[in-house]
């Protein structure tokens, strides 16, 4: 149950709570309207009619809130600076709360993931480098394919870092999503030539031996620039321990090009 519905399920509460005081009050021989609503609770005939009207209103708007769509915080984070939006886009989403009106679930979540990825877009116009670093490493780690693609083309922006570095590594160690993989393998490059890579290695060999089929498959087939004299002999065992298949045929080609490499071919 998300936010919206525990709101409305209060609501409704309550309406029933006032619905059966009224009722107490009048007592037993208070007349009921066929099909009541909020505000056709009736007096008893008398002195209770003028006061029932109040009781009445208060009904109806307790229902009215009930039913009414929380505009929630997409559209607050809309009107505030990027490095801000973006720390309530974030809180909203794990929260299930961000009040997208009109969907649920899945479609919320994407809404957030959309509005996420526009704030990190205005975030560089907007934050100083040490801010975007910062927020850079906190969205790395997002559950969302888009938001941690943007968050790594930011990366490869920023000076380097190697706390970025180690952001990215750990994300990618955790990711199924090959698509994200086939655009770290540029910015890993980059980094690698800056003499920033720590944890490729162990995260390269973890992938494919027990990640995800179409990540392992991504990085058996782009594992050569990430080759060296130190660790080839580790991948080549890891080749042995793979079953038959596109995984294992796609890391003997990325090996064998670097062998051709090595010699000259």
């Amino acid at each position: 149950m998300n936010a919206r519905q525990r709101n409305a399920l209060m609501a409704a509460v309550l309406v029933l709570a006032a619905a059966v005081a009224a009722f107490a009050w009048l007592g037993p021989d208070a007349a009921v309207a066929e099909q009541p609503g909020p505000s056709q609770l009736l007096a008893s005939p008398g002195s209770a009619t003028a006061v029932m009207p109040s009781a009445a209103a208060a009904l109806d708007a307790a229902s009215a809130a009930a039913s009414a769509a929380a505009p929630g915080q997409l559209a607050v984070a809309g009107t505030m600076p990027a490095a801000a939006a973006l720390r309530l886009l974030k809180q909203c989403y794990y929260a299930d709360n961000c009040g997208l009106a009109g969907s649920e679930g899945l479609d919320a979540h994407f809404a957030a993931s959309r509005a996420i990825v526009a704030q990190l877009k205005a975030l560089p116009a907007q934050a100083s480098t040490a801010e975007q670093a910062q927020l850079v490493r906190e969205f790395l780690a997002f559950p969302d394919g888009h938001v941690q693609a943007e968050a790594l083309a930011m990366a490869a922006r920023l000076p380097p870092d190697a706390a970025t570095v180690q952001a990215a590594v750990a994300a990618l160690r955790e990711s199924y999503d090959s698509v994200l993989f086939q655009k770290a393998f540029p910015v890993l490059q980059q980094w690698q030539r800056q003499g920033l890579s720590v944890g490729y290695e162990d995260m390269l060999a973890e992938v494919l031996h027990t990640g995800g089929w179409h990540a392992a498959q991504a990085v058996a087939e782009n594992l050569t620039p990430f080759l060296t004299d130190s660790n080839f002999a580790r991948f080549e065992a890891l080749r042995g321990q793979l079953a038959e298949g596109a995984r294992k045929a796609a890391l003997t080609r990325s090996l064998a090009d670097y062998r051709l490499q090595q010699t000259g071919g």
